[in-house]
């Protein structure tokens, strides 16, 4: 496949075929002091207080890191997208005309395509969440703007799909057959009649959340369309249902857990940013962690702005303790890995590697003069030797430590 930049491949992160323990065993919050309160359930963290930042070891979030070479067949092909790890599998999201893909976790065979790209039935475009819901033989996906979510089996098999009350530009979604429910996050656009619901898989509502302080008009004062600043982030790294607003920093928001019970939801996280000019700004949830980035707007064009200058932080959730951050992969010869924050869904760390990507990042590593120890070096000299240009993907993870 072909390869790209390396400067990219250094953004990302990567692991070995062989599991084995990490170099760094100390504790990377030690010398970090307190850096947020915890109300009622509600942990809010001071900004002002975050310095310099610490470097924190993967294997400090995660257990053994793994690797698995996909099948390589022409039919089993697939690119650098969005990755979930069950027990048993593998699905990797679909791009262009590839569709989504199912594998084998333990040896990368290829299983089968789930649906396939078009307007037809069981088919989609682009698609903003999916579930990979082993247990009960099912994936749903979500297409963009849709009023439905798609559902299969996992030898691909098309299953009616489930109605929803309202189209979901964007979202996220929490489906488990074994209940017969789905919980829907949604954009909350102005007029609305939800930002967070449950139904039946059958297509009935049992309740849910209208957007209220939450709502959010699509278009500027210009009737212009600015949608494209509004995310629904959910990491879905913990047992409850996390749900957070992305908003270009134009207003505070905090993250939540959605109570699919009571049809609320509960604060869980926020920053206090004082009388600081309000960043970009998103938030995350590991089992014993909250994550979150800062950024600063560029705007490059009368309706276009990107993202500069991002900075990472970390809050430990027992101790409260935090900082600034940075991820380095000491399974690896501590590569830094770029995007921390988005480096973990579904309870995993994954990365889908470009076959180029890896082998290059392993040979700068193999020259980059730091110390290796002489079993470390062996194996990435093996698996770096082992990858050809005509390679499938190969997928890097490793489960996150509860």
């Amino acid at each position: 496949m072909k390869r790209e930049t390396l400067k990219t491949v250094l953004c990302l992160s990567l692991a070995f075929v062989f599991a084995f323990a990490a170099y760094s065993q100390s504790d990377p919050f030690g010398k970090c002091k307190v850096v947020a309160k915890n109300v009622n359930g509600l942990t809010v963290c001071d900004k002002s207080l975050l310095n310099e930042p610490i470097t924190i070891p993967l294997s400090a979030l995660t257990e053994e890191l793994q690797i698995v070479k996909l099948d390589d067949s022409d039919a089993a092909l697939v690119k650098g997208n969005m990755t979930e790890i069950s027990d048993n599998y593998i699905l990797v999201a679909g791009s262009g005309a590839i569709p989504y893909k199912l594998f084998d976790r333990k040896t990368g065979k290829f299983l089968n395509n789930i649906g396939a790209r078009g307007q037809g039935p069981g088919e989609y475009t682009n698609v903003c969440d999916q579930v990979l819901d082993e247990k009960n033989n099912r994936i749903y996906l979500l297409p963009w703007g849709s009023r439905k979510i798609l559902a299969y089996d996992l030898k691909g098999n098309v299953l009616d799909p489930v109605r929803l009350p309202m189209e979901v530009p964007k979202g996220k979604i929490f489906a488990n057959s074994s209940s017969g429910t789905v919980s829907v996050f949604a954009v909350p656009w102005t007029g609305s009649p939800y930002v967070a619901w449950t139904q039946k898989i059958s297509g009935e509502v049992i309740g849910g959340i209208a957007p209220v302080y939450l709502s959010i008009d699509p278009r500027n004062s210009k009737g212009q369309f600015r949608g494209f600043n509004f995310e629904i982030n959910s990491g879905k790294n913990i047992s409850d249902m996390d749900m957070f607003l992305m908003n270009g920093g134009e207003r505070l928001d905090t993250l939540y857990h959605y109570d699919a019970k009571a049809y609320k939801l509960l604060p869980r996280f926020a920053v206090n940013y004082k009388d600081a000019k309000l960043p970009g700004f998103a938030y995350f949830e590991l089992p014993k962690y909250y994550m979150g980035v800062f950024w600063e707007e560029k705007q490059i064009s009368a309706n276009v702005s990107e993202g500069v200058n991002y900075k990472f932080f970390v809050v430990e959730k027992s101790t409260l303790k935090g900082n600034y951050f940075t991820l380095e992969n000491d399974f690896l010869g501590n590569i830094e890995i770029g995007w921390p924050s988005y480096a973990f869904n579904n309870g995993y760390y994954v990365y889908n590697a470009d076959p180029g990507n890896l082998h290059d990042a392993l040979e700068k590593i193999l020259n980059s003069g730091k110390k290796l120890t002489p079993e470390m070096r062996t194996k990435l000299t093996k698996l770096k030797d082992s990858i050809t240009d005509n390679d499938n993907n190969y997928i890097l993870y490793a489960k996150l430590k509860k």
